[in-house]
């Protein structure tokens, strides 16, 4: 019946469609890939985690487990025998490039957000997936979700951020039903919602309009446009026990849920996760032993869903920090900032996973690599963050779009991550 009823809205307003090509887009199921971020705030310690260093002679104590442990291997991706991260590598290696050595060129957890997610060290860019969004899907009801973390948008995208639980997000996308706990009855609803369509293609003829209310009246009528889809994406989110559980340091699986089940609903196409704090200034290897355990098992938990959603041949998933901890202990056994990091890409199937780009000597100081091998190089370049935001506008098809043209990174070299 709904379905039936947005088929009849969407058809009664062709003509208006026709005047507003971008509105049109909105009827158009969304047929390209889901990006999705997981940014493990305050700053992990790679070396108990995808760039493993056992200790040096000579050198101070780079890890502990390193002690009595080697480094493991699933494929060609090298881990850390350290927390939950055998099972996770040995299940998700094949769909997987670890970026290690990535120069984040700052110490400090705002800068290295800024940097990490956007690209450049200054703020005043949007992060990849408002610009994925805003590019591929600007239309859709909630194109852009955001659960915590850095989420700047600069006003290409509007941003659905969710700071709340899962039950509430579920009520509050139910107006008419009856868990909603709403009066209005469905048939009104209905009248309501195409008066207030009505009353906005009034509007939207006028010739003297102004810009910015243009802008604001078509951005509320694509909502009343796409008002049913996402009262039925409501409808199917999980209720009660059948919320996935909040872990101990977080909440990854809840959010992983809800952005599958989003996506599968053809509501949204990326999605920020969120998990902190990983700065570990004492006690170094027990708080990242917890946070590592909670975002292995939620990233993993978020290619169960994908699969069981059957979008996972669909799905990139990158996961980051702000920059990594220091190759040595501190007197409180915590370790302290350091600027080389790295990056997990992910992707089911694609043909540059199974990889790892080497970006770190034996004592974790970051060494050249060459752009096109991506192998160490005397005449190579250290890798920065604009350097793997550049391919990956580059692979999601941003680059060319004049919505980032605005936002250009400044690169010497392109290096040929997804070849």
């Amino acid at each position: 019946m709904k379905t039936r009823r947005t088929f009849l809205k969407l058809a009664a307003y062709a003509p208006f469609f026709a005047s507003y090509p971008s509105l049109a887009s909105a009827a158009t199921p969304f047929a390209g890939k889901f990006v999705v971020t997981v940014q493990a705030n305050g700053a992990w310690d790679v070396t108990l985690f995808c760039d493993p260093k056992e200790n040096q002679p000579g050198e101070p104590v780079i890890t502990n487990w390193s002690k009595e442990n080697e480094t493991q291997a699933s494929g060609n991706i090298r881990y850390a025998p350290f927390a939950k991260n055998e099972a996770f590598f040995k299940k998700h290696a094949s769909k997987m490039l670890v970026i290690n050595g990535v120069d984040a060129q700052t110490n400090a957890h705002g800068i290295g957000e800024t940097v990490n997610w956007s690209g450049r060290t200054a703020a005043g860019y949007p992060t990849l997936t408002a610009l994925y969004s805003a590019i591929h899907a600007p239309n859709l009801p909630m194109s852009y979700v955001s659960f915590g973390g850095y989420s700047r948008t600069e006003n290409i995208i509007r941003s659905t951020q969710l700071g709340w639980s899962v039950n509430q997000v579920a009520g509050l996308l139910r107006p008419n039903s009856s868990n909603g706990g709403s009066v209005i009855d469905t048939e009104l609803w209905s009248l309501i919602t195409q008066l207030h369509i009505k009353d906005s293609q009034s509007a939207l003829t006028s010739k003297t309009i102004l810009a910015g209310n243009r802008s604001s009246r078509e951005a509320y009528l694509n909502s009343m446009l796409t008002m049913d889809p996402l009262v039925e994406f409501g409808e199917s989110l999980p209720t009660g026990d059948q919320v996935a559980p909040r872990g101990e340091k977080g909440f990854l699986k809840p959010q992983a849920q809800f952005a599958v089940q989003a996506f599968k609903s053809g509501v949204s196409v990326a999605a920020d996760m969120n998990i902190g704090s990983f700065d570990s200034h004492a006690d170094n290897d027990a708080e990242q032993l917890a946070y590592l355990s909670e975002l292995t098992e939620g990233i993993d938990y978020l290619w169960d869903e994908a699969e069981a959603a059957g979008i996972a041949d669909r799905l990139i998933v990158i996961v980051g920090s702000d920059f990594s901890r220091t190759p040595f202990y501190n007197s409180g056994d915590g370790k302290d900032h350091w600027p080389y990091g790295s990056y997990l890409i992910m992707e089911k199937g694609a043909s540059y996973t199974n990889r790892v780009v080497n970006g770190t000597d034996a004592v974790q100081e970051a060494v050249k690599i060459d752009p096109t091998t991506l192998q160490p190089s005397g005449f190579g370049s250290k890798i920065l963050t604009s350097h793997v935001h550049n391919a990956l506008r580059d692979y999601l098809g941003l680059s060319a779009s004049s919505i980032a043209a605005p936002f250009p990174l400044v690169v010497s070299e392109k290096f040929n991550f997804f070849a």
